[in-house]
């Protein structure tokens, strides 16, 4: 269609008579019939920039920021009132603009093969551990069949993030036996000295010794110990004891998630309110990239409260792991659990007063009358559900310190928190609930949250048998004043 074609057609009367209209390129002439075509379908007479934004992308899929500029080039002689709503559409088509790198969601098991002991000019100095290419040879070489897959003396290989943790430990049991002047083998001297030294750097922590990362520390050696076959039977069979003892020592002590949420006060609900906080601020804000900061944190606290992803499953993506079907978004997942293989799998559609936190992620700074496009081009585009601000890709860290800063717990308190919740406020049958919510399966997670939960029973009754007594040596009115003072009953499970 050439400038004399397109200047003929009706919506082109009322524009005839501007001076400079013959002048304009054929390009902008373009982008402005389709403009008035849109406004014309839609019934729109007061565009907004989500509105421009919404319509190139409509227009122009392949490029809209193109359309947008050949629209501004037109607007600035036709309509320069609307001139603003042009520039303020090209800036939202920028914030989204950048879909994250491919394959960037796969798990680490997928990639190359790799050298556990490879050597590193650019390593940080180590403290209290040896650098992976120092220790023993014998050591390397089973390290470097486990990251083969190859099979071990009496073990399979372990998964990636296994081995990594198995090698480190390693690092730092030999550090130990060097600075002892032990010989560097895994023998019942050096393991006692290695768990000494980190028996002690413990106490010095704020929460001094905690038995899981004991269990933890030796459950590495004893792993290896049977993967590698350079450990003797009776040394082998001693990590296997000192196993045991640390896994009681840990069933009798509270985690430190538990300690986080007592502290911070934590709980479901008052998770979900802090996340409705952070998508009204940031209706509020008028930077834009603290918008987009504030709706990826309002939503990050509001969905893996109710659905507690693990670090390694939480970057949810359009089109793999994150779909809109019947109405809803359904999260379909696989989870990796570390000490499994076999993934297992996760669906969960979510109810409308959760799935409102990934809709105000797509949602952006449009409009709400957009959002049906905006969901449907999601799924048509893929890419990840959070990004940084201008479409930025976002490190596997992104979401756990995004959840930690707003939340003031770590991300994987998440579990424990709705672990906490519903057994407190429903028995067994909300832990059996969360469990599937949590991707838990194992009896012995039942029992633990459980006895966590009659703990807490019992602290309440010793607490109530107390206040029962003092209520029997003050006076009626005096027994009131005490209690206007203190802090409501603790009753936030009752509406759960």
């Amino acid at each position: 269609m050439n400038k004399l074609q397109l200047l003929s057609k009706p919506a082109w009367k009322h524009f005839l008579g501007i001076e400079g209209i013959h002048d304009l390129p054929l390009p902008a002439l373009l982008a402005a019939d389709q403009l008035w075509e849109h406004i014309r379908a839609s019934g729109t007479t007061t565009p907004t920039p989500s509105d421009y934004a919404s319509w190139a992308q409509a227009s122009a899929e392949s490029d809209p920021l193109s359309w947008l500029e050949h629209l501004n080039t037109a607007v600035i002689t036709l309509v320069p009132s609307e001139m603003a709503n042009v520039i303020g559409a090209k800036q939202l088509l920028v914030s989204t603009s950048v879909p994250p790198p491919p394959g960037s969601n796969e798990p680490s098991e997928n990639m190359g093969a790799w050298d556990p002991c490879k050597y590193d000019g650019n390593a940080r100095v180590r403290k209290v551990s040896i650098y992976p290419w120092d220790l023993p040879v014998d050591w390397q070489e089973a390290l470097r069949r486990a990251a083969e897959g190859l099979p071990g003396a009496r073990a399979a290989a372990p998964a990636r993030d296994i081995l990594k943790r198995m090698r480190d430990k390693l690092c730092q049991c030999a550090w130990s036996a060097r600075e002892a002047g032990l010989a560097l083998v895994l023998s019942k001297e050096v393991v006692d000295q290695y768990l000494t030294d980190l028996e002690t750097r413990l106490r010095l922590r704020p929460h001094g010794i905690r038995w899981a990362t004991m269990r933890a520390t030796v459950e590495e050696l004893h792993r290896f110990a049977r993967y590698g076959g350079l450990v003797s039977e009776e040394d082998t069979g001693y990590l296997g004891k000192r196993l045991s003892r640390y896994t009681l020592y840990e069933q009798g002590q509270d985690a430190l998630k538990f300690s986080a949420l007592l502290e911070t006060g934590n709980t479901t609900l008052g998770m979900l309110d802090k996340a409705d906080a952070l998508l009204l601020q940031a209706t509020e804000e008028s930077v834009a990239w603290r918008r987009h900061l504030l709706r990826n944190a309002g939503a990050i606290l509001g969905l893996y409260s109710i659905v507690p992803l693990r670090n390694a499953d939480a970057d949810l993506t359009f089109g793999d792991t994150l779909f809109w079907e019947a109405g809803t978004w359904v999260i379909d997942t696989e989870i990796q659990k570390t000490a499994h293989h076999n993934p297992e799998r996760l669906v969960v559609p979510l109810e409308p007063d959760y799935a409102k936190y990934i809709d105000a992620v797509v949602q952006g700074d449009y409009a709400a009358r957009h959002l049906p496009d905006l969901r449907a081009r999601a799924m048509k585009s893929g890419g990840a559900l959070f990004v940084r601000d201008k479409g930025k890709y976002t490190s596997p860290t992104y979401i756990p310190r995004l959840f930690k800063t707003y939340a003031g717990t770590s991300f994987t308190t998440t579990r424990t928190m709705l672990h906490t919740d519903q057994a407190t406020s429903r028995g067994e049958a909300g832990t059996r609930d969360t469990m599937v919510m949590a991707q838990q399966r194992g009896p012995e997670t039942a029992k633990k949250y459980q006895a966590k939960n009659v703990r807490q029973v019992a602290v309440r009754r010793v607490q109530a048998a107390a206040a029962d007594r003092r209520a029997k040596l003050v006076t009626t009115d005096l027994m009131k004043q005490l209690r206007a003072l203190s802090t409501e009953e603790d009753t936030p499970y009752e509406d759960f």
